[in-house]
C-alpha cells in the first residue's frame, strides 16, 4: 500500500521523534548511513592482502572491530572485490560490499588490505541501467539534453502472509533530471512534476544518487512509500 500524504507526515514526525530520542550509546559502528555521503569512495581488495574476512562490531562482539580471533566474521572478500567506504576506525574501514546474487555485506574490514581505486570522470550512459538491491529497483534511462529518466520501486514485508492479507507496503519513485557535479538528486512534486532535491514541501519524496565503482549508492528521505519503505541502499546493475 503506498502511504497518503497525510498519513506519511504522522510517520515521519514519529520517526523523527524516535532518532531525536535514540541515545548515541545505542548506535552500531559501522552502519548504512555510514556509506551514504558524497564523502564515500571506492577501494579494492589488494592482491597481497588474500582472503580477507569481513570483522565483527562491538555491537555483537565486546572489543571489537579488533585482531582477536573472536572479531573474525565468516563473510569475506578476495583480492579484487571492490567496496564502497567512508569511516574508519584505526587499523579498520567499515565498507558495504553487494556479491554476485545481490546480497549485501557491511562491515569492517582491515584498511591495510584496501587500496583507493581510481575514479574515472562519469557520463550519462555510467547512471544507466537496471539497478537491484534486496526489495527495491531503480530504472536510469537517458533522455534528450543529458536527463535521466528515473523510475523505481521498492517494498516492505513482502512475504507469502502479508500478501494474502493486502498488507505488503510499496513504494515508487519517478522523475527525470540531469546529473550535477556527479549527484543526481530531485523531489517528487505532488502534481507529478519533478523538482530540484531542495524544493517541495516537508514530507514530499526525495531521493539522492551517486555512482561509485560499480555501484549507485542513494538515500531518501523515508518519505517514497508506506511504512518501513525505502530506496536507501547500495545497489548493482542486473545482469
Amino acid at each position: 500500500m503506498v502511504m497518503n500524504s497525510a498519513i506519511r507526515r504522522l510517520f515521519a514526525a514519529a520517526l523523527a521523534l524516535a532518532l531525536v530520542s535514540l541515545p548515541s550509546s545505542a548506535r552500531a559502528g559501522c552502519v548504512w548511513s555510514d556509506l551514504a555521503g558524497d564523502e564515500t569512495w571506492v577501494s579494492v581488495v589488494s592482491p597481497e592482502a588474500g582472503k580477507t574476512h569481513f570483522i565483527k562490531d562491538a555491537v555483537f562482539v565486546k572489543g571489537c572491530p579488533g585482531n582477536r580471533p573472536e572479531c573474525q566474521d565468516r563473510a569475506f572478500l578476495v583480492p579484487g572485490d571492490l567496496v564502497v567506504t567512508k569511516l574508519t576506525k584505526g587499523e579498520f574501514a567499515c565498507v558495504g560490499y553487494v556479491g554476485p546474487k545481490g546480497q549485501t555485506t557491511i562491515g569492517w574490514l582491515p584498511r591495510p588490505a584496501l587500496t583507493a581505486a581510481p575514479e574515472p570522470e562519469q557520463a550519462p550512459k555510467d547512471w544507466t541501467g537496471r539497478w537491484v538491491t534486496p526489495a527495491q529497483e531503480i530504472t536510469i534511462k537517458a533522455a534528450r539534453s543529458n536527463l535521466l529518466i528515473v523510475t523505481g520501486k521498492a517494498t516492505w514485508g513482502d512475504t507469502p502472509e502479508r500478501r494474502n492479507t493486502g498488507s505488503v507496503h510499496t513504494g515508487e519513485i519517478e522523475g527525470s533530471m540531469a546529473p550535477k557535479d556527479g549527484v543526481l538528486a530531485f523531489t517528487m512534486g505532488d502534481d507529478g512534476r519533478t523538482l530540484p532535491h531542495e524544493a517541495g514541501g516537508e514530507y514530499a519524496c526525495r531521493i539522492r544518487m551517486i555512482r561509485r565503482g560499480p555501484y549507485l549508492v542513494a538515500r531518501d528521505n523515508n518519505g517514497c512509500g508506506g511504512a518501513n519503505v525505502s530506496f536507501s541502499g547500495l545497489y548493482r546493475r542486473a545482469r
